[in-house]
């Protein structure tokens, strides 16, 4: 089991993606999690819609709760998590929940990016709201401006993709997810990787340090 972590902009998303397609991890992502839950119209997905609609952050135990239910279906399986825990509490929960099937993780990897170059990458990221497929217009551009190279539809940017709260967000992390550089460092499977070079590169960086400490 591998964990991704890093703040927000720096293409964990992206490497999370090429690792279930070619090492065939199965992804656990916070954000897919809550909406499959919404969806599903179970009682946990309606208290879930409460805390959105009141523009209230998902309490760590409901999402602690989703990450073991989903260890619990695939514990045969190579679980990638992404951007999960986002926290120091979610991560002692993980600990316990790994440790109560007999699991762990393998290696918990930090991708890192200075915040300038961070505020520059969101600033320039576009999403196709049909397939969702994400887009940069530095490092990773469509190949018709605007426009999404798999189903054509016009590209948007995400509202938080403001400069502002762009800002606000890397300031959460710095305070909430950063004590997991510590706390993994702790337990000997914290790694980090520079996220500056290509997605191909950056990719080959990541999948180095997974198969050493997997081997």
């Amino acid at each position: 089991m591998v964990l991704l972590f890093g703040p927000p902009g720096v293409g964990k998303g992206t490497q999370a993606d090429l690792l279930s397609k070619r090492d065939k991890f199965i992804k656990f992502s916070t954000g897919d999690m809550l909406r499959e839950e919404v969806a599903s119209k179970s009682d946990l997905g309606n208290e879930i819609v409460d805390y959105l609609n009141h523009g209230a952050l998902v309490p760590d135990n409901i999402i602690s709760a989703l990450a073991s239910q989903f260890i619990e279906k695939h514990k045969a399986d190579h679980i990638l998590f992404d951007g999960f825990p986002r926290n120091l509490n979610q991560a002692q929960t993980l600990t316990k929940d790994l440790k109560r099937l007999l699991l762990s993780l393998k290696v918990a990897i930090e991708m890192h990016l200075d915040e300038t170059e961070i505020i520059e990458r969101l600033r320039n990221r576009r999403y196709c709201p049909q397939c969702n497929k994400i887009y940069n217009y530095v490092t990773n551009p469509p190949r018709q401006e605007q426009v999404c190279d798999i189903c054509k539809t016009a590209l948007v940017k995400r509202n938080d993709d403001d400069e502002k709260v762009i800002r606000k967000r890397l300031d959460v992390y710095e305070k909430e997810t950063r004590p997991l550089v510590d706390y993994y460092k702790s337990h000997r499977i914290y790694e980090r990787v520079e996220a500056t070079d290509s997605q191909e590169e950056v990719f080959k960086k990541i999948s180095h340090i997974i198969n050493a400490h997997t081997d």
